[in-house]
């Protein structure tokens, strides 16, 4: 047992010599090249977002749960590398030109083509000026309509007091006719007087 513990020491020494410190080398930072925006599509496709607008709704785990109308967003596509870069093409036995990708670029703009655009142009703002005049000629007539309205009204009102108005005159007249009626049975016949001029 006295071997042991004289042993034990000897043991832990080697533990506390001391060592070399291990050096590692980083390499030196060398500062990257932004790209541009219109070059990011040729190296990595971005990722697609979507809103989706949700409205109330009661939680499917608890019924005693409603959560309030909110946008949900959702990653549609995530980014990922662009494998089939369009890069311009060389020309093959000749020198190295670009071929100009039509995606990216305007067309020729030709004489033809700058007066189709002038004609719609002016066909556009000839649509937009007779759009104004529909709309003023349709605030003219729903004006008309609710003059027409009110004027049926009023007709239908004189029609029902034209109507109240002849059966009064009507019971009027009958009232009447009953009281000359009336004034003639009722009244004595007055005798003719003789007088000189009889014959």
């Amino acid at each position: 047992m006295k071997r042991i513990l004289l042993l034990l020491p000897l043991l832990f020494i080697p533990a506390c010599a001391s060592k070399k410190p291990v050096i590692v080398a980083m390499p030196h930072a060398v500062p990257g090249t932004v790209l541009p925006p219109g070059d990011m599509e040729s190296v990595r496709y971005g990722e697609n977002l979507k809103a989706y607008p949700v409205g109330r709704y009661i939680d499917p785990n608890n019924s005693l749960v409603m959560h309030e109308g909110h946008t949900v967003y959702r990653v549609e596509t995530t980014a990922k590398w662009n494998l089939h870069p369009n890069g311009p093409a060389n020309v093959p036995l000749g020198p190295a030109l670009g071929i100009v990708d039509p995606a990216h670029k305007d067309g020729p703009l030709t004489p033809e083509i700058a007066a189709e655009v002038e004609r719609q142009k002016a066909a556009t703002q000839a649509l937009l000026e007779q759009g104004s005049r529909l709309n003023q000629t349709l605030g003219q007539l729903s004006q008309s309509v609710a003059a027409t309205k009110q004027i049926s009204e009023d007709n239908a009102r004189l029609k029902s007091a034209l109507s109240l108005t002849e059966q009064r005159l009507e019971t009027l007249e009958e009232q009447f006719r009953q009281k000359q009626a009336e004034a003639t049975f009722t009244t004595p016949s007055t005798p003719q007087s003789q007088g000189t001029n009889d014959w």
